[in-house]
């Protein structure tokens, strides 16, 4: 991976600290099995390399404003990284730790090879029968023809959409990693309909949406039937929707580096294999009402009622597509309806679907269950929120009917 950016290079044991940035390019690289850092400037016109191995700390505390220090124990020295693309920063902290863990790392460039490969096991150039393809600041509608597709890496793409018809692909792994997606501007509006497709709904495993800048996540995810990994990191999330229980087939959860304040009570009694939680405040909201959900009650107040006591084709409506969750698109339903699926969820104990407006919120502390748990020194457990049924006694008859 390729990133630009400006360095200084201390020595911690030196008497006067140097103060002085360069324009700098790092890259990561792999030669005979091991993985190097390579910085190239004016002061190593011929590129200085660091092995990893030999990477004691790496300092991210500031990386939401662009900063990042390695510390390398030979050649004993600190580089401090100032990059302006804070997205592209995380990324490369993302790849760099993957290494460090020993994780399987694809180091690239910013260019697709100039031959095809024999086998078209990898990347290559838009052939029908590639498995694996990778697309950087641009989406070329060639993609869609390779039917074969297996992993398709869309990373610090313009998408101003992404196109319905990836749906039709074959695809177990997608990364729209650093990609510029319209989310500043009415994320409602973002529309992800390539899931609502009959191929990529069941064929989705891997989904990786880091540093795009969302807000909330899109609810159409929910009909990736078979999504076991979903990494939403270095995003502006304040909350995990309630819905995300119906995806019982997530095992890796990554959603450091955001705004979370709790997680739904729907995944406390799930033991994932990995999940990543830290870098977020994990505190209950105070006051309440910066809460989306008190806010969606403020705002509709009692107008829209628990989709079992159906007093509308809207009602209606709503009740039909939760108990069947079956693939739609967002545009093919009523605006009214879209708010809904961010604030609805599950009673805790008859497991029917409520809506806030006729529930009781409540919140547990505790830490999620994983064989592999990142998190905070400080968290010794976060908040879980649970909606429990207005009417206690009805909803405990219904749990043990």
């Amino acid at each position: 991976m390729l990133m630009h950016c400006s360095i200084s290079i201390q020595d911690p044991t030196g008497a006067r600290p140097n103060t002085r940035y360069l324009n700098s390019c790092v890259l990561l690289k792999k030669v005979d099995d091991e993985f190097y850092l390579l910085v190239k400037n004016t002061m190593y016109p011929t590129a200085k390399s660091y092995e990893l191995t030999m990477l004691q700390n790496i300092y991210h505390n500031f990386i939401r404003e662009g900063k990042m220090e390695l510390d390398f124990s030979e050649p004993r020295q600190l580089l401090l990284i100032v990059c302006k693309d804070k997205a592209l920063l995380y990324l490369f902290f993302r790849k760099l730790k993957n290494i460090i863990n020993g994780k399987d790392e694809m180091n690239d460039t910013r260019q697709a090879p100039r031959t095809v490969p024999p086998g078209h096991e990898i990347v290559n150039r838009f052939h029908p029968s590639s498995l694996f393809f990778v697309s950087y600041r641009h989406f070329d509608i060639r993609i869609l023809n390779m039917r074969h597709l297996n992993t398709l890496v869309l990373e610090d793409c313009d998408l101003p959409t992404i196109p319905v018809q990836i749906g039709n692909l074959p695809i177990s792994s997608l990364s729209i990693t650093g990609s510029k997606l319209p989310t500043s501007q009415n994320e409602l509006d973002v529309f992800w309909n390539f899931t609502s497709l009959s191929v990529i709904c069941y064929t989705l495993r891997t989904l990786k949406m880091d540093s795009i800048g969302m807000k909330h996540l899109p609810f159409e995810i929910f009909f990736l039937k078979n999504l076991q990994t979903l990494s939403a990191s270095n995003n502006n999330l304040s909350y995990i929707p309630h819905c995300i229980g119906e995806l019982h087939a997530l095992e890796n959860l990554f959603v450091a580096d955001n705004s979370l304040l709790y997680f739904p009570y729907t995944l406390s009694h799930r033991t994932f294999k990995e999940i990543d939680i830290s870098n977020n405040p994990f505190e209950l909201p105070r006051p309440l009402k910066f809460d989306h959900i008190a806010k969606y009650i403020e705002k509709y107040g009692n107008e829209m009622k628990n989709p079992l006591e159906l007093t509308s084709l809207t009602h209606l409506a709503l009740n039909n597509l939760l108990k069947y969750w079956l693939p739609f698109k967002r545009q093919d339903i009523p605006r009214s309806l879209w708010i809904c699926f961010e604030v609805i969820g599950r009673c805790m104990l008859c497991r029917n679907w409520i809506l806030p407006n006729n529930c009781r919120i409540a919140h547990t502390f505790a830490l999620p269950s994983a064989e592999n748990i990142i998190k905070d020194n400080k968290i010794n457990g976060i908040p879980w929120q649970s909606l429990l049924c207005q009417n206690a006694n009805k909803c405990e008859r219904l749990a043990h009917s």
